[in-house]
């Protein structure tokens, strides 16, 4: 058993399907908070300012109780986890030491405990590096000596599994670096693709300046920031992300969230969550998908401006909502957040929709509500005109957020990606990355020519989801109506009259294909050449059913492979991690 695809994945997936859908009728805390608001008003139009001054005087009032530290409740949930552990429900063991981990005081010896607990399901799970990296954390944390023979012969047991080969490994094959001329401005981006305007997209990218073959790696932009559901608030890191089940660390002082690594848990500190502790559980009480992520990023883009609000109100205001293009930030002197934000603060906003706009002053209301409790942000927003910038903020980010983001059929995980973000979404995609991750890291699928636009899918794929009702069932988790050829049911019918067949020696090449594909024994990299080979090949024939079965074990190849280089760098960062002290 491994954690990296069917263990954690499975269990993410799982975790997801036991909730209701996001976009179903839920009733979400803001939701009955709005339903009251209108109530209250009678329906009626107000603007922003109105809004905000009606929720100061009359509220919501958010008054969830926070997550102190606690050995007692540490205690009890680790107990939790114990009879997962004996039942061999190794997963949700792990998340109830998680959460264990989280609930200790600082220096006690259940802090150190919960790490020696986890350690014992990454030595059932077979990753011993990860394993070593959580009998070390318990050692740190004031583990009881009374664990400490039990730990030292773990500690045994697994350098002598990976001195005997017996480790997952921690070299990924096959790698995906680029593979392709980078822009010069851009360096993680393929050189020749353009920002444009494609009528009815809006802003599309495209392969303005040259074609690109299949397994072209075109795209690897690391996320600008990113929100977890608070519901996976013990799976995920509360900085960058990524599920990292365990290998979490506490935040020292709240029982709300958790990081992948020291470095995350510094950088969210010196950026976010010096806002947030304190009032995390009253804003997960709010929580409701992408909209939360609006105001993280205002106080991102503050620390960004060193905490000086009239800057950044300054240089905010001097272009605001002008239009921008993401890929004209020049990154060819390395990453500067701040310019990146400049750009984001730019986004032109897309036609309103009366509700959603109405409805966005009452949420924007109510968080400035539930943030103005945090010292940090008291201390820093004092005068009205810095209050009424802020709401503006919280605002505008919430739609910018809204319109940027490509993942939100993915219930765990928000992360926001500038460039990636002009991506537009068909049902038959010519490229392909995991929504999973902290970075969008881009493959083309499909030969793609010079001039063609590149369309990823935000979650559905014609020739995977099958029948129409499947495919209609998909699409109503998005906030538009798709009209790709797969789609309108016009196109669709002239698309498919244009395919053509395999030839004899396609047919043998598609067996010998389909024998590769499904040979659990062959490598990861023979299998991907063999694929991209075959769809070179015969692209012509697309949408011929048979070429569009090798596109699926493509796709499905492909995340088996960027799953696994993700999970072997994770063991290869752990055993670094443990051999250098922590």
């Amino acid at each position: 058993m491994e954690i990296n695809i069917r263990s954690l994945q499975s269990h993410l997936l799982t975790r997801a399907t036991a909730r209701p859908d996001v976009h179903e009728e839920v009733d979400f805390a803001i939701e009955r908070y709005h339903r009251e608001f209108l109530a209250k008003t009678g329906g009626r139009r107000l603007d922003l300012e109105s809004t905000w001054r009606f929720v100061l005087k009359n509220g919501p009032r958010v008054d969830v109780p926070e997550r102190t530290k606690s050995n007692a409740k540490a205690v009890a949930v680790r107990q939790e986890g114990n009879r997962y552990f004996a039942e061999r429900v190794l997963d949700e063991a792990g998340e109830k030491y998680n959460e264990s981990i989280c609930w200790a005081e600082p220096g006690s010896e259940e802090l150190g405990i919960g790490f020696a607990n986890r350690s014992a399901i990454c030595y059932e799970h077979g990753d011993y590096e990860i394993c070593l990296l959580n009998i070390a954390l318990a050692r740190k944390h004031n583990r009881p000596d009374r664990l400490e023979t039990k730990l030292a012969a773990r500690e045994h047991n697994c350098r002598q599994q990976i001195a005997a080969g017996r480790s997952h490994g921690t070299v990924p094959c096959p790698r995906f670096t680029m593979n392709v001329e980078p822009d010069p401005k851009i360096p993680f981006l393929a050189k020749g693709l353009r920002m444009a305007e494609v009528s009815p997209y809006g802003r599309a990218m495209v392969a303005a300046e040259c074609s690109f073959r299949p397994g072209d790696v075109l795209m690897k932009e690391k996320a600008f920031m990113t929100m977890s559901d608070p519901q996976y608030q013990y799976l995920h890191c509360h900085f960058c992300g990524e599920s990292k089940l365990f290998s979490l660390l506490p935040c020292p002082e709240c029982a709300s969230v958790m990081y992948c690594s020291e470095k995350c848990r510094q950088e969210d500190k010196r950026t976010l969550h010096r806002f947030e502790c304190g009032i995390k559980e009253k804003l997960n009480h709010l929580y409701t998908t992408i909209v939360a992520l609006g105001p993280r990023m205002f106080f991102y883009g503050l620390t960004l401006f060193g905490d000086d609000v009239d800057e950044m109100q300054k240089v905010c205001e001097a272009h605001e909502r002008s239009g921008s293009n993401p890929m004209d930030v020049d990154y060819s002197n390395g990453y500067d957040p701040l310019e990146v934000f400049k750009n984001l603060n730019q986004v032109k906003l897309t036609k309103k929709n009366e509700h959603n706009y109405h409805r966005f002053m009452f949420v924007a209301s109510v968080y400035y509500t539930v943030y103005m409790q945090s010292p940090a942000v008291r201390a820093l927003i004092v005068t009205e005109a810095q209050q009424k910038f802020m709401l503006r903020c919280f605002m505008d980010y919430m739609q910018i957020c809204l319109q940027a983001n490509l993942f939100f059929w993915d219930e765990a995980n928000v992360p926001l990606f500038p460039i990636a973000s002009i991506i537009n979404h068909s049902c038959d995609p010519n490229v392909y990355a995991v929504p999973r991750l902290n970075h969008f890291k881009m493959i083309a699928l499909k030969p793609i020519a010079k001039g063609e636009q590149i369309f990823f899918s935000y979650g559905p794929v014609w020739y995977k989801n099958g029948d129409k009702a499947k495919q209609d069932s998909t699409m109503s988790l998005f906030l538009f109506q798709c009209d790709c050829v797969a789609c309108n049911p016009a196109r669709l019918k002239r698309w498919l009259a244009t395919q053509k067949r395999l030839d004899e020696q396609g047919i043998r090449n598609l067996r010998t294909c389909s024998q590769v594909i499904q040979d659990d024994l062959a490598p990861l990299a023979a299998k991907m050449n063999t694929v991209q080979q075959f769809i070179k090949k015969y692209a012509y024939t697309h949408p011929n059913e048979s070429f569009c079965s090798v596109l699926q074990g493509y796709t499905d190849i492909l995340y088996e492979a960027l799953m696994n280089e993700w999970v072997t760098k994770m063991r290869a960062d752990a055993l670094t991690e443990v051999e250098r002290g922590l």
